[in-house]
């Protein structure tokens, strides 16, 4: 039975992400590679792509803002069925401020995204949120209700929660993994 997340046990604040099967591997083979990464490197890159959640104008301002608000921010992971099939091709680098770049950490692989969120551990969680206490945090749909957001091919978001956000029927998503994101928290990548 799912744990449901109540208003004093929901994070305040958290980045959401769809998650599973990627560049021909299960979403169960990533997860072990992800583990291996952290236990390999002390952390791990989480890839990711589109046009949502973008490390610099996005992820980081809003991890440093809640941080800096005494905020703990961590990633919400709802696996899905995913047909996402991009190229395989593996990072080599990746910079946290778009001009430096450097060599992507020994032990890490990143195939097929150009972004990639800086995990430092990977946790299975069986929890239930509700849509309808969270809005988006930054960007431009920043304030629109997450039920209305995560909707179609939007598949993250950085998410906080809604000044009198209460419980009622409204959309819930199941999280099944939980992740601490380690500084700096998104990064760009590049082959």
């Amino acid at each position: 039975m799912s744990q449901i997340l109540t208003p004093m046990s929901a994070p305040e604040a958290f980045v959401f992400m769809k998650v599973g099967d990627h560049a021909g591997e299960s979403f169960e083979q990533i997860l072990e590679r992800k583990r291996r990464e952290i236990e390999i490197a002390g952390r791990s890159f989480w890839g990711y792509g589109g046009a949502t959640c973008h490390p610099l104008q996005q992820v980081q301002p809003f991890v440093r803002t809640r941080l800096a608000n005494g905020s703990r921010v961590g990633l919400l992971m709802e696996a899905i069925h995913s047909t996402a099939d991009p190229d395989v091709h593996p990072a080599t680098e990746f910079s946290a401020d778009g001009i430096n770049w450097e060599p992507i950490p020994d032990g890490i692989v990143v195939t097929g995204s150009r972004y990639a969120l800086v995990l430092e551990d990977l946790s299975p969680g069986d929890l239930d949120f509700h849509m309808d206490q969270y809005e988006v945090a930054v960007g431009p749909s920043r304030g629109t209700a997450a039920a209305d957001y995560l909707r179609g091919r939007v598949d993250k978001g950085c998410l906080v929660r809604r000044e009198g956000g209460t419980v009622t029927a409204g959309p819930v998503r199941k999280i099944s993994f939980t992740a601490t994101l380690a500084d700096p928290f998104a990064v760009m990548l590049r082959s």
